[in-house]
């Protein structure tokens, strides 16, 4: 059975120094790096496969829970991977296990990020872990507010969501936190495409109160004089 220990033996063997010292700026420190590159961590990952198809469904999101208690960004989206390749076997109550987990270490937009997109984002159809998401727009914690946004960024240009999108985005902007905020403004983004004049209704009712940099994103995909508009009815706070 893989362990963790062996992982981060693993990535170890494969890291760089550069590589670390590079991740390691672009994330200004926030999150900690072995010093694998992406395409290799992936290479890494599949080669894992046939170890991990001799694991149970329990022992294998047990190994995704342990990776992403890690320090080590590497082995944090090993275990992301882990548990978006059982995203229809996880167990009762896991998102429930997850949470203190997540509370620790995804407070960063790589972990919370990829952890939203690849993995919740597979849940929401299931109605419990949809409600579970949208709970966690009341949390203390502003990136749990930002992960119930994203979990739900590939699905709002399809229109579908509506209700729960309209609970997460002002939950998620009701705290001044940049990437709580930012993850509000890009589940905006991708809310216009499918109700554009919502969106736009939105913004202007309430785009004064909103960071600046959310309301950029959140006006992104608009056509350039639509855009300038909503900056410009946007701005008298600043």
């Amino acid at each position: 059975m893989i362990t963790v220990a062996a992982l981060a033996a693993g990535l170890g063997a494969i890291a760089t120094p550069e590589q670390k010292r590079q991740a390691e700026a672009y994330f200004k420190g926030a999150l900690p790096f072995l010093g694998v590159k992406g395409p290799a961590l992936d290479a890494f990952f599949k080669s894992r496969l046939p170890e991990l198809a001799a694991m149970t469904p329990a022992e294998r999101f047990e190994l995704g829970r342990a990776c992403l208690a890690e320090e080590a960004a590497e082995l944090r989206h090993f275990g992301v991977l882990t548990l978006q390749r059982e995203v229809k076997r996880l167990p009762a109550g896991w998102l429930a296990t997850l949470r203190p987990v997540l509370e620790l270490r995804a407070t960063n937009w790589g972990t919370a990020d990829a952890f939203s997109g690849r993995v919740l984002r597979y849940r929401l159809p299931d109605p419990a872990d949809r409600t579970a998401v949208v709970a966690w727009s009341a949390a203390a914690s502003p990136w749990l507010r930002r992960m119930a946004c994203v979990a739900f960024v590939n699905e709002a240009r399809k229109g579908v969501y509506a209700e729960e999108i309209r609970v997460v985005v002002p939950a998620a902007l009701a705290l001044d936190h940049r990437f709580a905020q930012l993850g509000a403004g890009w589940l905006l983004r991708e809310r216009w495409l499918a109700a554009p004049a919502e969106v736009e209704g939105f913004l202007r009712e309430h785009g004064r109160a909103m960071q600046r940099e959310a309301v950029r994103y959140a006006v992104e995909k608009m056509p350039a004089p639509l855009r300038a508009e909503i900056m410009v009815a946007t701005s008298a706070k600043w």
